[in-house]
C-alpha cells in the first residue's frame, strides 16, 4: 500500500496511500471518538452530531445570511434546554414544540436545503455518507482524482465552522432511524446480549440512544461534544488513490492545518469485571430463532488478539471450520457462525446457531457448545493453519486492490492507535502462531463466562416512538452560496471519460460455446472465471432448488467435507448465482489453481454426490425457512411489490414451487439439474494473467458447443389504468410503501434522459429526499429512481420509496405520487442533476473484472461498442424542457403503490383518497 503517515502541528494524524489504477480518491476524516464517550443522560448525542455535520452546512455553505439565522439557531438551542428539563407528560411539553416548530420555521427561512450533498454531486462524488460507531465517528466520500482541492476545501470548513441548522426535522428522520431498528430482529438479539455483556460499560448502550435521551435532546450538549473531541489530535485524514502525496498533504495542511487543537479528556471508562458465570437473556420476534453465545475477550492492540482471530476462523471460515464441517454442513443446525469484535477497550467473540425445524433452542445450544469445547481442547487438524493463512492473503490481495479498503486499513490502525508495522505485518504474524497458541486463548477467554442469548419466534413488544409534530417547511434548493460557487470553481484538470474497446482493452470472440471475453489482470496473480448461461429459474423452477441443494454435495471419493477441504486448501472459491433468466457459476482464486480444480467443479456439476437423507432434511429446512420468512417484512413487501407489477405473472405464483412441491422432488432429478448448466450454450469472461493459448486450452469442456438458451422473455409489467393501493398487513414500528410506474421500453438512444431524470429525482440532494425528509421529516430513509431494462425492449420502471410510522402514511403516499405525477420544474435542480449525471459518467471506470460483463451488456442492448462518449455528448446538450417532456408522461399514468405495516393504525380514508385500495392477504400472493 506504501503508507505515508504524517502529523501536523496541530496533532492532526495524515494517512495517505497511493494507488492509481482508476482516477479516484477514497476519502476519510475520522474522529476518535463515539457513543462510548457519551454523557450517560444523553446517549445517541454522537449518532445525531454525526447526522448534524454529515448533512446541515457551515457558516458559509447551507445558508444566503448567517447572521439572519443565527438568533433563531440560539433560541432553538435554549428551547431544547427547556424541553430537556421537561417530563414527556408535562403540560407544558406541546405548547414548547409548538414555539420550537415556529422557531425552525424562521431559522428555515434563510437555509439553503442540502447545499453540502448538493456541491459534492456537482463536483461528480460518490459514496457521500457517514457512520457512528462506540469508538469512533467517520465521513466518508470518494472523490474524482481532479476534485482532491475541493474535497479539502469542504471538509476543511466543515470541521472548523460547522452550524447545527435544521436539529428538529433531522431529529424526526433519526427518531424515525430508531423505529426502523426496532423492527430488526438481528439487532434486537445483539443489543440485548451486549446490554449483558457489558454491563456498566457505554459498550453496552444502543448508538442509536436511548428512547427517552431521544425525545429530550440538547444542542447545547451536542455542541459540547463537538468541541470536547472534535479537535485536530484527536482527528485523521486518510485518503486512498490517484494523488500526489505531496501535493494531497499540502492541501491537507493549507485546509486542516488552522484547527485548533484540545487537551482531550479521559478517553476510556473502566471496563467493569465480567460477571461470572452464565447470564440468560431471551427475547421473541419475528423470523428465524437464534442463540448466541458471547465472551468477553480482549481489546485490538492486546496480544491476544491475531490468536482470537485464529481461534474464530477455526469456529468459522465458511468451508473448513468447526462450525461449518460439524453442524451446517451434515445439517445438524440451519446456519451457525461465528464473529470476533475486537475494540478499543475490550473485545467480544459470539458464536450462534439457528435451528432445523422442530430443533429446540436448547439442542441448538448444546451444540455450539461442543464446537466451542472441541476448540479448547485442540480438536481441530493442525494443517488446517496453513491453509487459512492461504485463503487470508488471497483476500487480502483482492481486497486491496479497492480503495474503500485501503482506507478501511487505515482507519481502523488510528482508531485502536497502532503502528503500521503491526498493521503492514499483521500477515506474518498470523504466520507464526500455532496450534498450541490458538488452545492456548482459547481456554483463557472462551470459558464458563459468558452471555446467553436466545430469540424465540413470536410478536415483538414494540413501542413505535412518537413524532414531535413538525409543521412542513419550504425548502430552499435553487440558491447557491457565495463559498459553493468558490468550491465549484476551483481549477480541475478535466477527466476523459473511459473508453473500452474490444481487442485493445480485452478480447471479445466468438467460440462454438457462444462469445468469450478475456481481460488482463495488471495487478497480481488473481484470477475470475464465470460461466454465464441465459436460462434460470423461470424456465426451470426446478434447478434454482437444484443448484441450492447442490452446495451440499460432495464429487467423486470426497464427501461435503473432503470436497470443501480441496478447495480450502486452493484458496479457491466457487459462487452460483441463478435468477430468473441467467445463472452465473463464478470461480476465483490464484490463475495457477484453476487448472487443479476446474476439473473437480465440472464433474461435481456432473455428478454430484448427495444422498436421499441429505435431500429431506434439505427440502425439510427449505419448507421451515419459508415459513419462518413468511413474517418478516422484507418477504412480505417483496411478494407484495411483485402482484402489484405483474399480478398473476409474479414468480412467487407462477415460477416458484409450493411446499409440497419441494418436498416431493426426487433425488435423481436434483442431481441431474446442475449438468444442465454445462451442456447449453453460454458466455464466458475470464480476468486474469493468461493467455488466450493457455486459457483455450484450460478451458476446451466450457469452449464447445452447447443446445441453444430457452428463448428470452422480455420484461413486461402491468400498466394500472389510475393508481391502485395494494396494503398488507404486518405488526411494526413502522410501514414500508413504495411506488412503482411502469415506464417505456428500453430505448439506448434515451440514456441519457434516463440518467438525468435519475438524477433529478433521487440523486444527490434529489427531489423525494428534500422533499420527504428535510422539508417534513416523514422518514429517515426515501429514495426514488428510474430502473432501466436490462435489453433493448425490456420496460424501464420509475420507482419511489420511503418508511415512515404508521399515522404519517397517508400523508408520505400522497407527496410521493405528487412529485412523480407533477414533476417541479425547477432550472437550479436541472443544473444540478446534469451536471452530476455528467461528472459521475466522466469519473465512472469499469475494472479490469468486469470489462466482459460491461461489453456483454452494451451486445445486449443492442450497442455495437462503449456507448458513454455519446451518452456524455448527449447529457452535455439535454435541456429542461426534454426532462419534463419525458415526466410529463406520468401525469396520466397509473401508478401502483405497495403498503406493509400495521393496518390497524393506518388512516384508511387517507389511502382511499389517493386511489383505489386493496387490502390483500399473504397467501394469495405467494404458492408457499
Amino acid at each position: 500500500m506504501a503508507v505515508e503517515i504524517h502529523t501536523l502541528a496541530n496533532g492532526l494524524r495524515v494517512y495517505l496511500s497511493e494507488n492509481r489504477e482508476q482516477p479516484w480518491i477514497a476519502c476519510r476524516v475520522v474522529i476518535r471518538a463515539g457513543a462510548a464517550q457519551e454523557p450517560g443522560e444523553t446517549t445517541g448525542l454522537a449518532h445525531y452530531l454525526e447526522h448534524m455535520l454529515a448533512n446541515k452546512g457551515t457558516r458559509r455553505l447551507g445558508t444566503r445570511d448567517p447572521d439572519g439565522e443565527r438568533p433563531h439557531l440560539d433560541g432553538l438551542r435554549e428551547l431544547y434546554e427547556r424541553l430537556r428539563a421537561l417530563d414527556h407528560a408535562h403540560p407544558q411539553r406541546r405548547e414548547l414544540l409548538r414555539t420550537i416548530d415556529a422557531e425552525n420555521q424562521a431559522a428555515n427561512r434563510w437555509a439553503i436545503a442540502n447545499e453540502f450533498k448538493q456541491t459534492y454531486g456537482l463536483l461528480g462524488a460518490r459514496s457521500l455518507n457517514a457512520y457512528t460507531s462506540h469508538d469512533r465517528t467517520v465521513y466518508v466520500v470518494e472523490v474524482p482524482s481532479n476534485r482532491l482541492e475541493a474535497w479539502a476545501t469542504l471538509e476543511g470548513d466543515r470541521f472548523a465552522h460547522p452550524v447545527f441548522r435544521g436539529f428538529p426535522t433531522e431529529l424526526e428522520t433519526i427518531i424515525e432511524e430508531k423505529n426502523r431498528a426496532l423492527d430488526k430482529a438481528g439487532r434486537a438479539l445483539a443489543l440485548a446480549s451486549s446490554a449483558r455483556l457489558w454491563a456498566g460499560h457505554p459498550y453496552g448502550r444502543d448508538v442509536l440512544g436511548e428512547v427517552d435521551h431521544l425525545l429530550r435532546p440538547s444542542i447545547a450538549a451536542t455542541e459540547r461534544f463537538f468541541a470536547t473531541w472534535y479537535v485536530p489530535n484527536n482527528m485523521a485524514v486518510v485518503l486512498a488513490g490517484d494523488f500526489d502525496a505531496r501535493r494531497a498533504l499540502e492541501l491537507v495542511e493549507a485546509h486542516f492545518g488552522a484547527l485548533l487543537p484540545a487537551e482531550l479528556p479521559p478517553r476510556d471508562t473502566p471496563v467493569p469485571p465480567q460477571a461470572a458465570g452464565e447470564q440468560r437473556v431471551e427475547l421473541t420476534h419475528r423470523g428465524d430463532e437464534e442463540v448466541r453465545l458471547s465472551w468477553r475477550t480482549v481489546a485490538r492492540r492486546h496480544s491476544d488478539g491475531d490468536a482470537l482471530l485464529l481461534a474464530d476462523m477455526m469456529l468459522d471460515n465458511r468451508s473448513t471450520g468447526l462450525l461449518n464441517t460439524r453442524l451446517e454442513q451434515p445439517q445438524r443446525l440451519r446456519a451457525a457462525g461465528a464473529a470476533p469484535s475486537l475494540r478499543r477497550q475490550g473485545g467480544s467473540q459470539t458464536v450462534w446457531g439457528r435451528p432445523r425445524v422442530g430443533q429446540s433452542l436448547d439442542e441448538v445450544e448444546g451444540l455450539l457448545r461442543e464446537q466451542v469445547a472441541a476448540l479448547r481442547a485442540g480438536d481441530f487438524r493442525t494443517s488446517e493453519l496453513d491453509d487459512l493463512i492461504a485463503n487470508f492473503e488471497v483476500g487480502e490481495l483482492r481486497r486491496l486492490e479497492s480503495n474503500p479498503a485501503r482506507a478501511a486499513l487505515m482507519v481502523d490502525a488510528f482508531t485502536h492507535e497502532l503502528e503500521w508495522d503491526r498493521v503492514r505485518t499483521r500477515l506474518h504474524r498470523l504466520a507464526a502462531i500455532d496450534r498450541d497458541r490458538i488452545v492456548e486463548v482459547a481456554q483463557r477467554w472462551l470459558g464458563p463466562d459468558l452471555v446467553v442469548a436466545r430469540r424465540r419466534e413470536g410478536e415483538p413488544e414494540l413501542t413505535p416512538i412518537p413524532a414531535f409534530g413538525l409543521t412542513e417547511l419550504t425548502l430552499d434548493s435553487q440558491s447557491r452560496s457565495h463559498f459553493a460557487g468558490e468550491v465549484l470553481e476551483l481549477p480541475a484538470e478535466p477527466l476523459a471519460v473511459q473508453v473500452l474497446a474490444a481487442g485493445r482493452d480485452f478480447e471479445r470472440r466468438e467460440v462454438p460455446a457462444g462469445l468469450l471475453y478475456r481481460a488482463p489482470n495488471p495487478n497480481n496473480d488473481l484470477a475470475q472465471l464465470t460461466l454465464r448461461s441465459h436460462f434460470g429459474s423461470a424456465s426451470d423452477p426446478v434447478l434454482a432448488k437444484a443448484l441450492a441443494l447442490w452446495h451440499r454435495a460432495g464429487v467423486g471419493e470426497l464427501d461435503l467435507e473432503g470436497y470443501r477441504r480441496a478447495m480450502f486448501h486452493e484458496a479457491a472459491s466457487v459462487a452460483v448465482d441463478c435468477r430468473r433468466q441467467q445463472t452465473d457459476v463464478t470461480v476465483a482464486g490464484r490463475a495457477e489453481v484453476l487448472a487443479r480444480v476446474l476439473p473437480l467443479i465440472r464433474a461435481r456439476l456432473r455428478e454430484p454426490v448427495l444422498g436421499e437423507d441429505e435431500r429431506r432434511r434439505w427440502a425439510e429446512d427449505i419448507v421451515g425457512k419459508r415459513q419462518q420468512r413468511r413474517e418478516t417484512a422484507d418477504f412480505k413487501f417483496q411478494v407484495l411489490k411483485q402482484w402489484a407489477l405483474r399480478g398473476q405473472q409474479s414468480p412467487y405464483l407462477c415460477e416458484a414451487l409450493s411446499n409440497e412441491q419441494v418436498l416431493a422432488l426426487e433425488l435423481d432429478q436434483l442431481r441431474a439439474a446442475p449438468a444442465r448448466l454445462l451442456e447449453h450454450e453460454r458466455i464466458i469472461v475470464y480476468a486474469g494473467p493468461q493467455d488466450a493459448a493457455t486459457l483455450d486450452e484450460l478451458l476446451a469442456p466450457e469452449l464447445a458447443a452447447g443446445a441453444p438458451a430457452p428463448a428470452y422473455q422480455a420484461l413486461r409489467l402491468r400498466t394500472p389504468t389510475d393508481t391502485e393501493i395494494y396494503l398488507l398487513h404486518h405488526d411494526a414500528a413502522q410501514v414500508k410503501l413504495a411506488i412503482y410506474a411502469p415506464s417505456e421500453r428500453y430505448d439506448p438512444r434515451r440514456a441519457a434522459l434516463y440518467r438525468v431524470f435519475h438524477e433529478y429525482v433521487g440523486g444527490s440532494a434529489g427531489l423525494v429526499f428534500q422533499e420527504v425528509r428535510e422539508a417534513r421529516g416523514l422518514a429517515y430513509s426515501a429514495h426514488a429512481g428510474h430502473t432501466a431494462g436490462p435489453r433493448t425492449g425490456d420496460q424501464n420502471m420509475i420507482w419511489a420509496s420511503a418508511a415512515t410510522r404508521p399515522q404519517r402514511a397517508g400523508e408520505t403516499l400522497a407527496l410521493l405520487l405528487e412529485l412523480l405525477r407533477q414533476l417541479p420544474a425547477q432550472p437550479e435542480r436541472f443544473v444540478r442533476a446534469r451536471t452530476s449525471a455528467v461528472e459521475k459518467l466522466v469519473g465512472g471506470r469499469v475494472r479490469f473484472r468486469g470489462y466482459g460483463f460491461a461489453a456483454e451488456s452494451w451486445r445486449l442492448r443492442g450497442l455495437d461498442g462503449d456507448p458513454r462518449p455519446r451518452v456524455l455528448s448527449e447529457l452535455r446538450s439535454l435541456e429542461l424542457e426534454e426532462l419534463l417532456g419525458f415526466a410529463a408522461e406520468l401525469r396520466e399514468t397509473g401508478m401502483a403503490a405497495v403498503v406493509v405495516g400495521d393496518l390497524s393504525s393506518l388512516e384508511l380514508s387517507e389511502l382511499e383518497a389517493l386511489g383505489r385500495v386493496h387490502t390483500c392477504e399473504l397467501d394469495e400472493l405467494a404458492v408457499y
